[in-house]
């Protein structure tokens, strides 16, 4: 386990322009070939540059990148002169120039490469320029033990009413943690309650800030308020600000400006969305967080895009140094956090340039291979189908599906516990008509959720008109920004993708309930479980909720089981 970012400045903030030093520490490390930084300035846009590194007295690599000047960041990736690659797992590297970024945000909760894994955690800062990390998971001592040693991550200690106790949070503060987070969503417990007081009193007693998960339910902001309002010199930050519909953000904004000891964190919210909150609250009360890893090492970089499905963190973040003030950006994304949790400004490790020691070019080296950063960016972000194109497809498949229904098949049970075939057929076809309602900028409600069936058995052809319709919506020119979803005002292409998950679902239900023997695209179902395990919070589960909790599956479960069974329903 490796416990250094690979790429890093030598140069301190203040020496990065017209000119600075890098230092590289990454897998080509050891090589005994030239070594080139190949790099792009402000989003691995051209003009691109490669620049030959150094080996210096301690191993690593070294070299001046020219013209910074008027930039914001560095992207890159290191090769040898035969072809070999570190683009960091295909994420690249990033460095930002003007400043050294904190996310305030982090998890980790196993080794490797998974989501949550420390080195997908690792792969994802260094993909976005972060130089340090807020880091906590349930498992304190998990925590503890993949922290020692690794200067560039600094420990939350996660508590809830069941526990640690009190002086063992104190004792964990004492070893180094900066502050405590909260999860009443994970943990399941209301975020006002009188049982989180002795820990927000060690809060108040120590002088640290407490982070508290927001979202509908249990971790409302109005219940976090509560708690806030206990403790007046506590500084507490709403993570998300809150994960979910933008009214709850207004209401947490809200807050925040009648609280002074509120702060928001913007971790899944859009640039612009963060812009408003700078505006709404003030630039000193908003921190930048990005959820790492949850999202795998691609975090950052993710394709399709993984915030709201209109940005990826990097897109978003580069959007962000275009739109504010340098000194509104520095605070957003490095003295706030570094401010609230009390850590030191970086210290770059100066670059040995007086006497490097150079590895000789062998006779007949081949010139570098020409090629930008994301050159081999095939293995975290190949480009996977978007949400248009998924519909269009559950759509076809559906009406396949739809087609073999039977007059004989309509008093069937389904796996949708309260519908027969014939209240899942109108479901569906309900849900089609709302897309396209959806997609011409009218509400949802306008269709009842469950349409009548032709008695007369035209059901196939009555489908198939409405998925016409519903795809001819989708593609048209001029669709909204904003569409009004069943579920509330989101980002268009994330009310589709709540659409192909409804389509896919109920595709597969009323294949299961009707034995279709026709075979279903495996790809639709791993697509829609994805956009699933980001619309279908813990907050939506439940006896009263619209999904049960998840079911348990085999480990080689087939897409549409795992689907299933995380939607709460007994896989097939």
């Amino acid at each position: 386990m490796s416990t250094v970012l690979p790429l890093s400045w030598a140069s301190p903030v203040e020496e990065r322009a017209p000119t600075g030093w890098v230092r590289y520490r990454g897998s080509l490390a050891g090589a005994d070939r030239p070594l080139h930084l190949h790099l792009g300035l402000d989003g691995a846009g051209p003009p691109f540059t490669a620049v030959p590194l150094q080996r210096a007295d301690d191993g690593s690599w070294v070299g001046e990148v020219p013209d910074t000047g008027g930039h914001v960041l560095l992207d890159g990736a290191v090769a040898t002169a035969d072809g070999e690659w570190d683009n960091n797992g295909g994420a690249d590297h990033r460095l930002w120039i003007g400043l050294d970024p904190v996310d305030s945000h982090v998890h980790v909760r196993t080794p490797g490469l998974d989501e949550m894994g420390f080195e997908s955690l690792r792969v994802a800062l260094a993909s976005g320029g972060m130089t340090h990390g807020l880091v906590s998971w349930q498992d304190n001592a998990f925590v503890d033990g993949v922290a020692a040693g690794v200067p560039w991550l600094t420990r939350l200690v996660w508590v809830s009413p069941g526990g640690p106790d009190p002086d063992e949070v104190r004792r964990r503060l004492a070893d180094g943690a900066v502050g405590l987070k909260l999860h009443p969503s994970y943990d399941e417990y209301p975020a006002d309650t009188p049982a989180l007081d002795p820990f927000l009193r060690v809060a108040a007693e120590t002088g640290v800030p407490v982070t508290v998960h927001t979202a509908p339910g249990p971790s409302d902001p109005d219940l976090i308020r509560r708690l806030a309002e206990r403790f007046p010199t506590v500084p507490v930050v709403l993570y998300h600000t809150f994960l979910g519909l933008p009214e709850g953000r207004r209401r947490a904004a809200r807050h925040a400006r009648e609280l002074p000891n509120l702060h928001l964190e913007t971790s899944w919210c859009r640039s612009e969305e963060v812009r408003r909150l700078i505006d709404e609250v003030g630039p000193d009360r908003v921190l930048f967080g990005s959820d790492a890893a949850v999202d795998g090492p691609a975090h950052f970089v993710r394709t399709p895009p993984n915030i709201e499905l209109v940005e990826n963190y990097n897109t978003s973040l580069l959007r962000l140094a275009r739109l504010l003030e340098p000194d509104v950006l520095r605070a957003f994304l490095e003295n706030n956090t570094r401010r609230l949790f009390g850590l030191p400004a970086a210290v770059p490790e100066p670059a040995a340039v007086g006497e490097p020691v150079v590895v000789a070019e062998p006779a007949g080296a081949a010139e570098p291979v020409p090629a930008g950063p994301g050159r081999a960016r095939v293995a975290l972000a190949a480009r996977s189908p978007d949400a248009a194109t998924l519909f269009a497809d559950a759509l076809a498949q559906a009406e396949r599906v739809v087609a073999d229904v039977t007059a004989d098949h309509l008093p069937l049970p389904t796996p949708c516990a309260d519908w027969d075939v014939r209240a899942l057929l109108g479901h569906l076809l309900a849900a089609v008509r709302r897309a396209e309602r959806v997609a011409r900028g009218r509400p949802a409600s306008s269709v009842p959720a469950v349409a009548v069936v032709d008695p007369r058995g035209r059901w196939a052809s009555t489908f198939a008109a409405s998925a016409r319709r519903a795809r001819e919506a989708w593609a048209a020119d001029g669709a909204p920004v904003d569409v009004p979803a069943p579920w509330g005002a989101v980002p268009a292409p994330a009310g589709l993708s709540g659409f192909v998950l409804e389509v896919v679902a109920h595709t597969h239900d009323l294949a299961v309930a009707t034995s279709s023997g026709r075979p279903l695209d495996e790809g639709l179902a791993t697509a829609a479980l994805g956009f699933a395990e980001r619309l279908v919070p813990a907050e939506l589960r439940g006896e009263s909720a619209a999904f049960g909790e998840p079911v348990p599956v085999p480990a080689d479960a087939g897409p549409y089981d795992r689907l299933a069974a995380f939607l709460g329903r007994v896989p097939s």
